[in-house]
């Protein structure tokens, strides 16, 4: 069985907890490349509110801003979507240790549909493209626990 992040999806708590277990990671990170982005994570609750989560991502290094705005964040690429896409994606990560193909972030912005990619400019969407990989990584941390026992 795998251990969810003890804290409820979206929170301040989740995203923090993610990052630290995607930072204990640091060979699959180094292995992904150096990634530079400031990334929104739009989450549109089910009366039509939204609540934007950020993710910064420097060098190996990555840094949960929490629940913030764009006026704050300055994000280059907004991740946008319904909390049940998100919450669908994050419980197959768990479930399987990782996304598998169809909960992938790239399958789920493919189209647009259910995750849409929005960037004022090219250089934005270009870079959460470029770095799909360690931004996967980041996501998929979310079904590895934080710390693991050498046999």
């Amino acid at each position: 069985m795998r251990a969810p992040i003890e804290a409820p999806f979206p929170s301040d708590a989740w995203f923090a907890r993610l990052v630290e277990r995607a930072e204990a990671d640091q060979e699959t990170l180094v292995r992904l490349g150096f990634a530079d982005l400031r990334l929104g994570i739009e989450i549109a609750t089910d009366d039509g509110a939204t609540q934007l989560y950020g993710l910064v991502l420097d060098g190996y290094e990555i840094r949960s801003t929490g629940a913030t705005s764009v006026a704050e964040l300055a994000p280059e690429v907004v991740v946008s979507g319904p909390v049940s896409a998100w919450r669908e994606m994050v419980a197959a990560i768990v479930a399987g240790g990782g996304a598998d193909g169809p909960s992938t972030l790239n399958s789920l912005t493919l189209a647009g549909v259910p995750l849409e990619v929005r960037s004022d400019d090219a250089v934005g969407q270009d870079k959460f493209f470029r770095f799909m990989g360690t931004i996967q990584a980041v996501f998929d941390a979310a079904g590895r626990p934080l710390a693991t026992t050498a046999a």
